[in-house]
């Protein structure tokens, strides 16, 4: 991120904070992504959200601790430096020196190393082959052959920050639960209800990781269960939050290994990224499956349009792969197409009441966004918005825009437009409600908006049936009226 782009972007940080009736002083933010960025430099910043975190009543260095609490799975202060670390590095940086050495340097630093420790000055003809013999099998240690690298191993930890992995599945086979699902009951209610809350932010950490892959399962069947798709895309959303931000801080083979398994990614051939110009392209994607993960990001910047492309391969940069990875983890745990069918009474007796639990709170979370039972204002909804409505959970921000258009200047109130967008995963109640009465000219310029024309409609590909349900009269959405 560049000074320009750092500027703007913090910009647009303070503003947004002022949406929010924060105050964030500018230098300190900028001050903050800063570090960010020089002890993370594989992570995006903006997957940190800088304004909900920021609390403008703290020192700089209590915001420090507060960003630490919040995104663990990040650096913020600078690691020192110990003995035992100092020694391992140095014994590092001496094992690549030896590795670079031919067989005529490792005979003679062999020698080097006889003097030093005092032996004789001119060793015999036997202690020489044996010198030699001793040089071969150190380059042979210290240079692997292609069969001698291995890939990252899979360990208990890495199945309980990536459980959507096949390994962690397997590993839940084997580790048989009976009576002590209870025991987990409250700890899966816990993740549950975090995800309920949190949304993009994630789900929290865990230090126990076989506690954290029985929970995660647990919640997964929970979720099922429960039978409330806004509840499943909620956690979906959140557990992929959390996969995403572990991502960016593994070790590189680590996170290759990864993005390879569950997003089906390759490295960018290196001839490419040369006649590109552009070394920050990493890893490349087929566009048939670009096009399949990218859906549901509506920012212009995932348009295909607007990517790099080249021999039917999207390129990525690190941070670019690692936020499609998020949005595949996603669309998988939100499918319920694959997902096996639970029943409430088929659980356990603690994990039933913890699914009430669970139900209780989802009724008094929702009872606030109840939709009317019928519509205000005259007039059907055209066949165009009835549509985005019905997919308001996946819809981008075009059709979002569209849709809160139309029900304002339909004589929708607020609080029922709010009822319809509380259906997505992501919904945000002061940031949506912001948004509503910006559209609605309650705020900013005072400007009121309209839905989109139906040409532009067409356009943005959200016209249905191109028009032909329609009477051909129309030219705006609002002027739609159900043929008699």
């Amino acid at each position: 991120m560049d000074e320009d782009i750092l500027e703007a972007y913090v910009r647009s940080l303070a503003k947004s904070a002022e949406y929010r009736g924060k105050f964030i002083n500018y230098v300190e933010l900028k001050a903050l992504i800063q570090r960010f960025k020089k002890l993370n430099p594989d992570a995006d910043p903006k997957t940190v959200d800088w304004v909900g975190v920021w609390d403008e009543r703290l020192e700089y260095s209590e915001l420090l601790e507060a960003f630490r609490r919040n995104y663990p799975m990040y650096r913020w202060v600078e690691d020192s430096v110990s003995e035992e670390g100092f020694e391992d590095a140095r014994k590092r940086r001496l094992e690549r020196i030896v590795r670079e050495l031919d067989e005529d340097s490792l005979r003679e630093l062999s020698r080097l190393i006889r003097e030093e420790l005092g032996e004789a000055e001119a060793p015999r003809e036997a202690e020489k082959r044996e010198a030699r013999q001793e040089a071969v099998v150190v380059q042979e240690t210290l240079t692997p052959t292609p069969t001698q690298v291995q890939a990252p191993a899979i360990t208990l930890k890495t199945l309980s920050r990536y459980p959507i992995l096949p390994e962690a599945k397997q590993f839940l086979k084997a580790f048989e639960l009976g009576e002590e699902v209870d025991n987990y009951a409250e700890a899966t209610k816990t993740r549950v209800l975090e995800a309920v809350e949190r949304g993009e932010k994630g789900v929290l950490p865990r230090e126990d990781p076989i506690g954290d892959l029985v929970t995660y399962a647990l919640a997964r069947v929970l979720c099922l269960a429960i039978g409330e798709p806004w509840l499943l895309r909620r956690w979906a959303l959140a557990e992929a939050s959390r996969m995403e931000r572990y991502l960016h801080t593994e070790e590189e083979g680590l996170r290759r290994m990864l993005l390879r398994r569950i997003l089906s990614i390759e490295d960018a051939d290196v001839g490419m990224v040369g006649r590109i110009g552009d070394d920050s392209y990493r890893y490349r994607l087929s566009v048939p499956e670009y096009l399949r993960v990218s859906r549901g990001l509506d920012s212009p910047e995932w348009m295909l349009v607007n990517r790099m492309v080249a021999g039917g391969h999207v390129y990525l940069t690190t941070p670019e792969a690692i936020r499609l990875f998020r949005q595949k983890v996603y669309q998988l745990l939100s499918s319920i197409e694959d997902a096996p069918k639970v029943d409430v009474r088929q659980l356990p007796p603690k994990l039933q009441e913890v699914a009430m639990d669970v139900v209780r709170v989802l009724v008094r979370l929702r009872s606030a966004y109840e939709e009317p039972a019928a519509a205000p204002a005259p007039g059907d909804w055209p066949p165009c918005m009835a549509a985005i409505r019905a997919r308001v959970a996946e819809a981008g921000h075009k059709e979002l825009f569209s849709l809160a258009a139309f029900m304002i200047n339909r004589g929708y109130t607020k609080e029922e437009i709010l009822a319809v967008l509380a259906n997505r995963p992501d919904y945000n109640e002061r940031i949506a409600r912001y948004q509503v009465e910006h559209i609605a000219g309650e705020r900013g310029g005072g400007t009121r908006y309209r839905p989109p024309s139906c040409q532009t409609m067409r356009t943005y590909g959200l016209c249905i049936e191109d028009g032909k349900l329609c009477p051909r009269s129309i030219r705006n959405p609002l002027e739609y009226r159900k043929p008699s």
